[in-house]
């Protein structure tokens, strides 16, 4: 299966002499074929033979039963069409229509391809627009569909002139697929653009160079193409002429043939290069032709009602006049194209600038008359210099608008481009035109929101542009500003409503005043400057989006600032009334840490959940490894790092596949903890130095769940004045930002127990002090028991045993298990040390068992060590076989084990199916099973 590769002039020319460079290429795709994945990158000059290389090759290969091959060949109109190459790629699947008649490559996520595959819909398209990488995603399900059935070829010819999207598909697609049979071949004008010459750099790729053709090989063509013996001056002319250049040759000598040897040396000493071809073959021809020509030219098709249309030649002269281009070698077979862009530039020379942008906006005219798409076109209009009327501006929007809904918002805002240059005083548009640019240049996309802002002073427009502001400046790190264009949006807003706004003004307003808060947590240096104004925010009922997600905000303003733990947990409750998709889960991801910090980890739990069901169903990467990060860190803070284990190395994994895992804090934060209660805690350091997200020490979150997971590796590993200064950091950090909660990041109790162990008892008993002023407004029973503990820790003997006898009791009742462990074992230590071994087994033994529960492994070690000294038993824990296995082994096995197949297996947690082979082996390999219809009984069964 194959889309057309049209042929361009030096086809066989360009051959001669290429023997080498084809067998290359021929072996290239052939291993692939076999199942090695392959990178073919040919490259070299306009004309010198690469469409022709590409065709020998594909023509010749041995691709055997079962392979697929699709190829596209790309043209400058269609540069800024969304996915245009992929689609052509595509095409002869006939996705879509065929879905109903045969089994669809297009189940399962492929299911996310089709808004870049789908027509534009009949009638005005919804606002809106598909997730960009949902729908790469999708076409890479795709890709593994088809190669299901066997190998897959991917041949794009002329990828220089590639859209966007599509190249990045297909980088998207070459870093996921290492181990499929999947070979893609690319050819590419020099010097190579960027996008394209990235693709040089991968591992598995091979170029060709193709430079001019040998004088021997120059020789040949030119004997072979003339009726008798050339000359020697004539062969060195051609070859001074050419300069190797096969399609240069071609045009030379298609001129030529019919002159005798003494005209030919005459002629050719005034030949220029193509150009001066195409110009003297139109010149033999009548003036019809010519405009035919031109017309087919600027159209890039070989419809003969518009190219009648627009050269004003009667169809039947059109036709006539196509034929003869096409026995010129100037058209294709097919009469739609041009056979080489440089003999299509050559048919525009000469024609003043002036009268070709009068032809295209007569094309384009033509064009939407006649029912085609806008992004066909737009494809018109973008070339032109000024877009000067209304029709313009409406398809250039209609088509910006398809864009987005394809998920190629990049594209879209090229076509908005235009109209800011035509009309820079919208604010409206200016607007349109960043929230395009937001996905791939959102520094510039803030630019253009401020400069929106500038141009108007209308209150509830002002604020509807500050809310686009502060979701882009919370992509790129820069909220402090967005907080100052918030809070002044909102007080004009403010102002302009009153006290009673309508319904819809409400919904504006909470909408500003949550994004003020969202921004405002988001850094330390604004903590305090939003908390000011919470008190000043009406309570709002949580009938709304917006109501809700201002709720969510709010409650984690009352818990940073230690307000009262019900308020905080009855707002985060009302904020998840409904199960509804907001900006990226915030409002879940919120009133889930809200009710975690207020003890309630199964609701919390629960709404983190939502986010990563949601997010499974919508192919959100970004979002699914936030859910997946956060509910790890969740876990952790509740000891359960066995479980947490899995989700952290699910979300580092799946990170470190996309180009946005550098931002990405949480998920290493995750498997760093995990690590350290596993005793790596010098893998955990490692991992975490590994971090290199741009100011972290600015962010109030992900810098101080950092800094307190690198205290906790340095304290394991007795390196404590490292520690210390990272807990201690943490305690003046917290302080500076206003933030008093006593369970977000508990520095202090960490610092207060690593102090007391090492006679530091007067700086531990400051902190213990300090943390139970903290617990006296956030009193939850973590909290409290947290205080008992440390307390216990830098008392005297002769209390110690009542407090920690206390703490168990307070914890108990908690969700803090690890913390349960801790106060059990310290209890266990105090009663041996005064001899009441009894009471201390008993105690040791239940932390025994709660750190193993936990996945702390390390503490388990140091509990059952004390167990032995007080006269214990080694009782066997209750273990499973699964327990060698990594969260992520254990999640896919789980997975396996309840029938899922490695495709969904990957689907699901957002990595490869190679990556699920993998684990599989692993797992398979640790449990001592042969494959997966023992795993069901080997992740219950008992271990040794």
């Amino acid at each position: 299966m194959s889309s057309a590769v049209h042929e361009k002039p030096g086809t066989g020319l360009g051959l001669v002499g290429r023997e080498c460079e084809s067998a290359a290429a021929l072996h290239r795709v052939e291993t692939a074929v076999r199942g090695a994945h392959q990178l073919l990158l040919v490259q070299g000059p306009a004309g010198i033979g690469k469409s022709a290389l590409l065709r020998d090759v594909l023509d010749r290969a041995d691709l055997g039963q079962g392979a697929t091959v699709l190829r596209a060949c790309c043209r400058s109109s269609t540069r800024d069409t969304p996915y245009g190459a992929v689609r052509e790629l595509l095409a002869p699947l006939d996705l879509l229509r065929s879905a109903a008649t045969r089994p669809s490559l297009l189940h399962s996520g492929a299911r996310w391809a089709v808004p870049a595959l789908a027509p534009p819909p009949d009638g005005p398209v919804e606002p809106g627009s598909s997730s960009t990488y949902a729908v790469m995603h999708g076409l890479y399900w795709l890709a593994v569909n088809i190669m299901a059935s066997g190998p897959l070829v991917l041949a794009i010819d002329d990828a220089h002139q590639a859209d966007q999207r599509s190249l990045h598909w297909l980088g998207y697609l070459l870093r996921r697929t290492q181990d499929m049979p999947l070979c893609v071949v690319l050819t590419t004008r020099t010097p190579v653009p960027e996008p394209v010459a990235g693709f040089a750099a991968q591992d598995d790729a091979a170029v060709l160079d193709l430079g001019p053709l040998p004088a021997d090989a120059i020789d040949r063509l030119v004997a072979g193409a003339l009726p008798d013996e050339p000359d020697p001056g004539f062969l060195a002319e051609c070859r001074r002429l050419s300069g190797g250049n096969p399609l240069v040759l071609s045009q030379v000598l298609s001129r030529l043939t019919d002159f005798r040897a003494p005209a030919r040396s005459r002629l050719v000493a005034d030949l220029d290069v193509v150009t001066a071809s195409v110009a003297g073959r139109l010149a033999a021809h009548p003036e019809y032709v010519t405009r035919v020509a031109r017309a087919v030219a600027v159209l890039e098709t070989g419809d003969l009602e518009l190219v009648a249309a627009l050269s004003k030649v009667p169809t039947s002269a059109v036709d006539a006049a196509v034929t003869l281009l096409r026995a010129d070698e100037l058209l294709t077979r097919e009469g739609d194209r041009f056979v080489h862009e440089l003999v299509r530039d050559g048919v525009l020379a000469g024609v003043p600038s002036g009268d070709i942008a009068h032809t295209r906006a007569l094309a384009a005219r033509l064009l939407a008359d006649a029912g085609r798409t806008p992004e066909v076109v737009a494809a018109q209009l973008l070339m032109l210099p000024r877009i000067d009327a209304r029709w313009m501006r409406n398809v250039l929007t209609a088509a910006a608008d398809d864009a987005a809904r394809r998920g190629d918002p990049d594209a879209g805002a090229r076509c908005l481009a235009p109209l800011i240059d035509a009309d820079p005083g919208d604010p409206v548009l200016r607007a349109r035109f960043a929230a395009l640019l937001a996905h791939g240049e959102p520094v510039i996309a803030l630019a253009h929101l401020r400069e929106a802002l500038g141009l108007t002073t209308d209150p509830r427009l002002r604020a509807h542009i500050a809310v686009q502001l502060g979701s882009v400046a919370l992509a790129v790190q820069q909220t402090p500003a967005a907080v100052a264009v918030l809070a002044s949006a909102l007080g004009a807003l403010e102002a302009e409503l009153g006290p009673d706004p309508e319904p819809g003004d409400a919904e504006l307003l909470h909408r500003v005043r949550a994004a003020l808060l969202l921004c405002g947590m988001d850094k330390k240096d604004t903590v305090r400057q939003v908390q000011r104004r919470v008190g000043a925010m009406a309570e709002p009922r949580g009938d709304t989006p917006a109501e809700r997600q201002l709720l969510a905000m709010l409650a984690v303003a009352d818990a940073m600032a230690g307000r009262p733990v019900r308020q905080a947990v009855n707002r985060a409750r009302r904020s998840l009334v409904l199960d509804e998709a907001d900006g990226g889960g915030w409002t879940a991801l919120a009133a889930a840490m809200v009710l975690d910090l207020g003890g309630e980890l199964q609701d919390a739990v629960a709404a983190i959940d939502r986010v990563i069901v949601r997010s499974r169903a919508d192919g959100a990467a970004w979002t699914h490894c936030l859910g997946l990060s956060s509910r790890a860190l969740t876990l952790c803070n509740a000891g359960e790092f066995a479980e947490a284990s899995v989700d952290a190395q699910l979300a580092l994994e799946s990170a470190r596949q996309e180009s946005w895992h550098a931002r990405s804090v949480q998920p290493a934060v995750g498997v760093a903890q995990v690590l350290v209660h596993q005793g790596e805690a010098r893998r955990a350091l490692e991992l975490l130095a590994s971090v290199t997200r741009p100011d972290l020490d600015d962010f109030l979150v992900e810098n101080h769940y950092h800094r307190l997971a690198r205290a906790l590796a340095h304290a394991a590993l007795g390196d404590v004045e490292e520690a210390l200064d990272d807990l201690l950091w943490c305690g003046r950090s917290l302080a500076e930002a206003g933030v008093t909660n006593p369970l977000f990041v508990p520095w202090w109790s960490e610092a207060a127990l690593l102090l007391a162990d090492h006679g530091r008892g007067a700086e531990a008993a400051r902190l213990v002090d300090h943390g139970e002023e903290l617990t006296e407004r956030w009193n939850v029973p973590r909290a409290r028991g947290l205080v008992l503990l440390t307390r216990a820790a830098v008392c005297g003997p002769a209390t110690a045993v009542s407090l920690l006898a206390e703490a168990v009791e307070v914890l108990d009742v908690s969700a803090a298990r690890y913390d349960l462990h801790r106060a059990e074992h310290l209890l266990g230590l105090a009663l041996a040390e005064r001899d009441d071994l009894r009471g201390a087994r008993a105690h040791l033994r239940r932390a025994v068992d709660l750190a193993t529960r936990c996945g702390a492994t390390d503490a388990a070690s140091r509990s059952r060590a004390l167990l032995v000294r007080a006269g214990g038993r080694m009782r066997l824990t209750a273990r499973t076989r699964a327990d060698v296995l990594t969260g992520s082994e254990r999640r896919v096995a789980g997975l396996a084990a309840t029938g899922a197949s490695n495709r969904e297996i990957a689907e699901s947690l957002f990595v490869t199916p190679r990556t699920v082979e993998v684990h599989l082996t692993n797992a398979y390999r640790k449990l001592g099973i042969a494959g997966r219809a023992e795993l069901a009984l080997a992740l219950t069964e008992p271990g040794g």
